[in-house]
C-alpha cells in the first residue's frame, strides 16, 4: 500500500491489527506511580491498589508533538503518505500535538500527511482508523479517503457504562458534582449510558435497575440500529471493555444474534479513556 496509518493508541486496536496494517503508534505518558510494582494490566493494578489501601492515582497525558514527529517519520520512510487519526480534539489535546507536529516536518513532507479527528475514542476512533484501512486497500487516493472518511465519522456512534461511580472521582477529571450525582443516582438503582455527540461526552440513555452492562448496552444498540438493519444495511461494531472479558463477550454474542451486524474486534480500553471511568467499564461503537 502507498498510504499508511499512524494512531494515537487510544483508538484501542488489537496488536494483531496494528502488526498487520504497519500501524505507528504514537503512546499516551503513563505515571503508575505507587502502583508499578503491583501484579497484572492497568486495571488489574488499580483493583489491587484499592484492596491494599493504596490512594495514588494513575497520572496521564497525551502524546507530546516529538511523540507524533518521531512516528510520522518513520512511517514517511515507509510509505508515500500518511493518514493519522486521533480522539477527540474536544476530550484531549492529541489531535492539536499531531497538527502541530506536521507543521516540524520539511516542506516536502507536510502535504503527505493527513490529521483525521475522529471526533470519538476507544472502539469509536478504532472504527473510523479501520474505515482508512479499508479505503486505503481500495486504492482510494488522499483526496478521496478525505472525503469519505468525514462520511463515516459522522455515522460512527458509541456507547459506554461505568461499573463504579467511584472512579469518576478518582479519576479528577470531572466536576465535583459529577460523581456525587452518579453516587446518589447509584443508590436509586440508576446508571446512565455515555455517548458521543459532535466529540463530546453526553448522556444517550437512563437506565434503571440494571442487571449487566452488557444488556444495557446492548438495548440501547438494538434499539438505535433497528431501522438501519431492518433496511439491510450492514453494522460493523467494535466492543472494548476495562478488563472485563466475559462481559464483552456476551455483549458480542448479542450484537451478533441481530442479522446484518459484524464485530469487527474486542479490546481493553486504553487507560487514558478506561481509567476516568475505571474497572469493569464497557464501550460498544458501530458504523452503519
Amino acid at each position: 500500500m502507498k498510504i499508511g496509518l499512524v494512531g494515537d493508541e487510544a483508538f484501542d486496536l488489537t496488536e494483531e491489527l496494528i502488526e498487520k496494517y504497519k500501524i505507528g503508534i504514537a503512546r499516551f505518558k503513563i505515571d503508575l506511580q505507587e502502583l508499578k510494582d503491583l501484579p497484572g494490566n492497568i486495571y488489574q493494578k488499580t483493583r489491587e491498589a484499592e484492596k491494599s489501601g493504596i490512594s495514588s492515582t494513575v497520572k496521564t497525558s497525551q502524546p507530546s508533538i516529538n511523540d507524533f514527529l518521531s512516528v510520522f517519520k518513520e512511517k514517511l520512510n515507509e510509505f508515500e503518505e500518511i493518514f493519522c487519526v486521533t480522539i477527540s480534539s474536544k476530550l484531549s489535546g492529541t489531535y492539536n500535538s499531531a497538527v502541530q507536529a506536521k507543521k516540524f516536518l520539511q516542506k516536502e513532507f507536510q502535504d503527505k500527511v493527513h490529521i483525521i479527528d475522529s471526533l470519538n475514542g476507544s472502539a469509536g476512533e478504532g472504527l473510523v482508523a479501520l474505515k482508512i484501512i479499508e479505503l486505503i486497500k481500495n486504492n482510494f487516493n488522499s483526496q478521496e479517503i478525505n472525503d469519505k472518511i468525514k462520511e463515516s465519522i459522522e455515522r460512527t456512534k458509541l456507547l459506554g457504562a461505568y461499573h463504579s461511580p467511584k472512579w469518576l472521582e478518582a479519576s479528577g477529571r470531572f466536576p465535583r458534582f459529577v460523581p456525587a450525582m452518579m453516587q446518589r443516582a447509584e443508590k436509586m438503582s440508576i446508571k446512565p449510558i455515555f455517548g458521543m455527540k459532535n466529540g463530546k461526552l453526553s448522556i444517550a440513555g437512563i437506565k434503571r435497575n440494571i442487571s449487566d452492562l452488557s444488556s444495557a448496552l446492548f438495548e440501547e444498540f438494538e434499539k438505535s440500529t433497528k431501522k438501519a438493519r431492518e433496511n439491510g444495511k450492514k453494522i460493523i461494531v467494535a466492543i472494548t471493555h476495562a478488563d472485563d472479558d466475559n462481559q464483552a463477550q456476551k455483549l458480542k454474542e448479542m450484537v451478533l444474534s441481530l442479522k446484518n451486524t459484524e464485530v469487527a474486534f474486542i479490546n481493553l480500553t486504553c487507560f487514558p479513556i478506561g481509567g476516568h471511568i475505571g474497572p469493569n467499564s464497557l464501550v460498544l461503537a458501530w458504523q452503519e
